[in-house]
């Protein structure tokens, strides 16, 4: 499915559900017969979603460390049926950095090159936040895109001139959330 309108899309807020929402997108269009790829930002490795996007074709590419505690903890859920929260997955240190930055370099290569009817650059935003890539960086990257490639920006704190340069722009807002009393994100639901 070939498109001339590449359009720029902004997911942001407190609320739950920007990646969710980025998901949807990305099956849609994949089913649809467009090339998408998915990037993550800082978010552990292990995300539920990505060997689904990947049977259905998507390009993942993850900026993270696979946290080897986060992969001892899948298994426990295997075995017990839940999962304890791994609090060093959350830890960003150099690795973090250097995987940010080429999985950032990816995603410009993927925006401009015309191959790639769909790019998401999942939790950008947070990366921005942790200094490991400019507002520059990212309207330079929706700047020098593709005519066809269509870009969601998913993350808490997107910034007024990102969304500015963007034609859609989405907050999710929080009004109510289980993490405030206590309880932890579950596997296959939050992540």
């Amino acid at each position: 499915m070939a498109r001339k309108d590449g359009l720029v899309h902004v997911l942001t807020g407190d609320g739950n559900g920007k990646t969710t929402s980025a998901i949807g997108i990305a099956v849609r269009a994949s089913s649809r017969g467009m090339k998408v790829a998915f990037i993550q930002f800082l978010k552990g490795g292990l995300s539920s979603e990505v060997p689904a996007l990947e049977k259905l074709g998507v390009t993942v590419v993850t900026g993270t460390k696979h946290c080897q505690r986060q992969r001892e903890h899948a298994a426990q859920l295997k075995e017990k049926g839940h999962v304890t929260f791994c609090r060093d997955c959350f830890v960003i240190n150099g690795m973090d950095r250097m995987l940010v930055l080429g999985a950032f370099e990816k995603a410009k290569k993927m925006c401009a090159g015309g191959e790639y009817g769909l790019v998401v650059l999942d939790e950008v935003f947070w990366a921005m936040k942790e200094k490991m890539i400019s507002e520059e960086d990212v309207l330079a990257l929706i700047r020098s895109r593709a005519q066809n490639c269509e870009i969601i920006l998913t993350g808490r704190g997107a910034t007024r001139a990102i969304e500015e340069a963007s034609d859609y722009v989405t907050y999710v807002k929080k009004e109510k959330h289980p993490f405030d009393r206590g309880i932890i994100s579950r596997c296959g639901i939050d992540y």
